[in-house]
């Protein structure tokens, strides 16, 4: 750890040693990484608070720190049974919050009734903290965050490519249980080192802190139940800018009328992407070639290896992060030249007798669908649903949009909101055939059936996992699964 690190640790420490914390939810990553770093610094008292009883502890544990090995879980968990600490579990959950002086809540605790009683103590006076303010707080280096209704991963897995392919120090850290914790990173970390954080809408929310360098994708209705109108949730993304300085800069879509908003009044220096038209810093399309104003063409959007706008729009905004960053050109077209997709989020997964298999199980709101949509350049087979609190049939209205100009040769529902979905997809001109699979097994197999050579099968649901899978990762693992046991019918399908 540099002397610069362990001066922003310290202080930390500082200002929390003595103090009555609570921690809540140490079961989940964010909550274990919290008492973990305040155990090691020797901070207390502190009490943890889980809703999950002392036997179902270590399950649960296992199952929400995938970014460990069995090896690294064990150890976590030793730690925190070791700990001087206060345990309120299951029953005893929030018991004794009222003393609280400081609180480190996890991202979701506003979507648990039970956390009624930490709001009436914060409204006493308890200050509430989490382990993204611990980023803010001790990470010596320059921050990149990146946040968006759409987008944002992959835009943090390029931007920190980009840093790769230029030399320059750099870690990446997410908003899930997937992401290794930048606390646990900060031993690397230097006055020099970016820190690429991804940040959700719930992570932002009475966060006092912006980033050296914000990115702001797009705005959709999206988490509409965490935030009660779209209106406080683009408040809430609004702040990754709010705090912003002179000294800083933030990159924002020009094509997006919410976001653009965000310039309006902001003292950071705004650099701009758009896909539809030249900006005087930042970064656009011209020609089919992607241009930075200031260094010149970088490369065209025909080398993209994912298809579709959405791609386009991903690229332009890292590769104005980056330039932002300091980055070369030849470092930004090498990274754009070499990236092939994420998991979960529109990859091809698989080709069989003739037909390309699409995975992307991360399209868990319609606008994001409707992208993977729009982006297939050839006939495909539609699987979507999935749920969707409260859904409507105008929800969908993006992913109906995006199927009247689509080759989709059928759509396939699966989940709690097919029967809605259903209704929605009636409305597209083409009148494409709807089946109501049920299951993902059901809907695999039947389009399957329907696919001929040269048509692809997408999974890009529009809708959330939860009615039948643990969370969007279980469901794209099915998918690709499930491709390896599907027939062979090789000389049926060249004779249809």
């Amino acid at each position: 750890m540099t002397g610069a690190t362990r001066a922003r640790v310290e202080a930390v420490v500082a200002g929390l040693r003595g103090r009555r914390i609570h921690v809540l939810g140490p079961s989940g990553t964010e909550g274990s990484s919290v008492l973990d770093f305040l155990v090691a610094h020797g901070v207390g008292p502190v009490v943890a608070h889980d809703l999950e009883p002392p036997e179902r502890f270590a399950l649960t544990l296992e199952r929400t720190h995938p970014w460990l090995d069995a090896a690294g879980r064990a150890a976590l968990l030793d730690r925190l049974r070791a700990a001087s600490v206060t345990w309120r579990q299951g029953a005893r959950y929030l018991e004794g919050i009222e003393e609280a002086e400081v609180i480190f809540v996890p991202q979701s605790w506003r979507r648990h009734p039970q956390n009624a009683r930490v709001r009436e103590a914060a409204e006493r006076g308890a200050r509430l903290s989490s382990l993204t303010h611990l980023f803010f707080e001790t990470w010596p280096g320059p921050i990149a965050g990146i946040t968006g209704t759409n987008g944002k991963f992959t835009v943090a897995t390029l931007l920190a490519a980009m840093l790769e392919a230029a030399g320059i120090p750099h870690v990446v850290s997410g908003n899930d249980r997937t992401h290794t914790p930048a606390l646990y990173r900060l031993d690397v970390a230097s006055p020099r080192t970016w820190l690429v954080l991804e940040i959700s809408n719930r992570q932002l929310v009475d966060l006092p802190y912006s980033p050296r360098l914000a990115v702001v994708t797009n705005i959709a209705p999206h988490h509409l139940d965490d935030h009660g109108t779209m209106e406080a949730y683009v408040e809430a993304k609004r702040t990754i800018v709010r705090h912003q300085t002179a000294a800083d800069a933030a990159v924002l879509n020009a094509d997006d009328p919410a976001v653009a908003a965000f310039a309006d009044g902001l003292p950071a220096t705004v650099h701009w992407f758009s896909r539809r038209g030249p900006v005087a810093r930042g970064a656009f399309v011209r020609d089919r070639t992607i241009v930075l104003p200031d260094a010149g063409p970088v490369l065209s959007v025909t080398a993209l290896a994912v298809p579709g706008a959405h791609t386009v729009e991903n690229a332009l905004a890292a590769a104005a992060a980056a330039a932002a960053a300091g980055t070369p050109v030849h470092a930004i077209a090498d990274a754009l030249r070499a990236f092939r997709g994420l998991p979960y989020r529109f990859r091809l997964v698989a080709e069989r007798d003739g037909v390309r298999f699409y995975e992307d199980s991360l399209g868990t709101n319609p606008t994001s669908a409707a992208a993977a949509i729009a982006a297939m350049d050839r006939p495909f087979h539609l699987i979507a649903g999935g749920l969707r609190k409260g859904a409507r049939p105008e929800d969908f209205a993006p992913m109906v949009a995006a199927l009247g100009p689509a080759p989709v040769r059928g759509a396939y529902l699966i989940g709690a909101t097919a029967a809605v979905l259903a209704e929605a997809i009636g409305k597209v001109a083409s009148r494409p055939p709807v089946v109501a699979a049920g299951t993902l097994e059901a809907a695999m197999a039947a389009a399957w059936a329907a696919a001929v050579p040269g048509e692809a099968i997408l999974l890009s649901p529009g809708c959330e996992s939860f009615d039948q899978f643990a969370d969007y990762r279980e469901r794209g693992d099915r998918f690709r699964a499930l491709v390896g046991t599907l027939p062979h019918r090789a000389g049926e399908r060249a004779a249809r």
